[in-house]
C-alpha cells in the first residue's frame, strides 16, 4: 500500500514540475492554515497546514478527531444488533495536489491522499468496545473558492482503498470496514502569499 502511495505522489510531482510556467505573470507561492469544518460539527477538531509551490504543486499535512455520525455506521449489516458508536480518536492526513490555477486563486485541485485513522468502536447492546486503525490511500479532488484574497472554502471528495489493523469485533459481532470507500469534507482556511 505504501508503494502505491509513493508511486501516486511521484506521478503528481512529475506532472507539477513538467507543466510550463507562464513568462508573463510571476507564479505565486503560499502557506495556508485550514480546518475541516465538518469535524467541529461532529464533536471533534481538525487542523491542516499546506504549502503551495510556484509549480502549483501543493503539500498538506493535518490531524484531528471526530465522532463518526450514525448514518455512516448504520449501513453495516450488524448495526441493528450492535447499535455501533464510534470515535476516530486521532486522524493524520497527508495530501499532495496540483492546483490548476495556482496559489491564492479559486480553482480546481486534484491529487493523492493518505489517511491514518485510529478508531474506538463501542456497542451498548453488546456491552463492549474495540479499537482498530485504518490506513487509507487514494485520490482526492476539490475546488478552492476564495471568498476574499485570503479566506477560502475548499470542498473536497476522495476515493480511497482502506487497509485495516486490529479487531473490529465485539463479542463475536463484527463491524465491516469497506475496502474501497468515498468520503467528503468541507475545509475553510486562510492563505498567505503573493499574487
Amino acid at each position: 500500500m505504501f508503494r502505491v502511495a509513493r508511486i501516486v505522489l511521484a506521478l503528481i510531482a512529475l506532472v507539477g514540475l513538467a507543466l510550463p510556467v507562464s513568462a508573463q505573470t510571476a507564479p505565486a507561492a503560499s502557506v495556508a492554515a485550514e480546518a475541516d469544518v465538518l469535524a467541529y460539527g461532529l464533536s471533534g477538531y481538525s487542523g491542516i497546514v499546506s504549502v503551495t509551490l510556484p509549480s502549483k504543486l501543493q503539500f498538506a499535512f493535518g490531524m484531528g478527531r471526530y465522532d463518526a455520525p450514525s448514518f455512516l455506521l448504520s449501513g453495516d449489516a450488524n448495526y441493528d444488533l450492535a447499535q455501533w458508536e464510534a470515535t476516530v480518536t486521532s486522524i493524520q492526513v497527508a495530501r499532495a495536489t496540483y492546483r490548476f490555477r495556482g496559489a491564492m486563486k479559486s480553482g480546481p485541485a486534484l491529487g493523492a491522499i493518505v489517511l491514518n485513522q485510529n478508531w474506538r468502536l463501542r456497542s451498548e447492546p453488546l456491552a463492549g468496545e474495540s479499537r482498530f486503525s485504518t490506513l487509507s490511500v487514494g485520490v482526492t479532488a476539490g475546488y478552492y473558492i476564495h471568498l476574499t484574497s485570503h479566506l477560502y472554502l475548499y470542498p473536497t471528495a476522495a476515493f480511497t482503498y482502506n487497509g485495516l489493523s486490529g479487531s473490529t469485533s465485539i463479542r463475536g459481532t463484527s463491524y465491516e470496514v469497506e475496502r474501497v470507500s468515498p468520503n467528503a469534507s468541507l475545509h475553510a482556511g486562510w492563505e498567505w502569499g503573493r499574487r
